[in-house]
Order: C-alpha cells, then structure tokens, then sequence
C-alpha cells in the first residue's frame, strides 16, 4: 500500500448554505479522494490541521453522483454527459474545537 499525501486525500471544503448549517452544529465538510477511506481520510486531516491541534472524532462519507449536463452545438439536439461523480466526508470533531478560517469571519 503507497501512502498518499494529505493534500491528494483531503481535495477541500465543501462550503454550501447546509454545509454552513453543519458547521453552526460542529460538523465540517471535505470533498475527498473517491478511493480514500475514513482512517486516511482522519490522518489526512489531523495532518494537515495540525497546527491548529484538531482531533477527530466522527467521520461519515457520502458518494455524490455526477449530474447530467447538455452541450447545445448550432445544429442538432444536445450532447447528454455527466460530469464525474465525487465523495465527500462529513466530519465531527472533538469538542470544543473549530477549524478557523474556513468560512472567513463568520
């Protein structure tokens, strides 16, 4: 097994008007590497935290699948694609701690 770097496991913050209401409950949310499971999901992010010393403490992931999109070109109908499906982790930490700076001064 190669280990991977923490900024190939941890893509970045998924900030959406629900993700800031998880973050008002203490949850953060990542988009993640599609094969990354949660233990190097965990280290990847105690390790790129560190120096704001975070530990965490629950983590559940979602895989979102891509969403159909239509290119129209001048003649014909619309091409049907996707675009590529993506996992994401919701994550607990202990208590008491935050991760600053991810929505500004909010």
């Amino acid at each position: 097994m190669t280990t991977r770097a923490a900024s190939e496991i941890v893509i970045g913050p998924v900030i959406t008007e629900r993700t800031y209401l998880l973050y008002t409950q203490g949850r953060y949310t990542f988009k993640v590497s599609s094969t990354a499971s949660k233990t190097e999901i965990k280290k990847a992010l105690e390790e790129q935290y560190e120096a704001q010393n975070i530990k965490v403490r629950e983590i559940n992931t979602v895989t979102m699948r891509g969403k159909k999109r239509r290119s129209f070109r001048r003649t014909g109908s619309g091409n049907v694609g996707r675009t590529t499906d993506w996992k994401k982790a919701i994550v607990r930490l202990g208590e008491g701690q935050k991760i600053e700076g991810l929505f500004g001064s909010v």
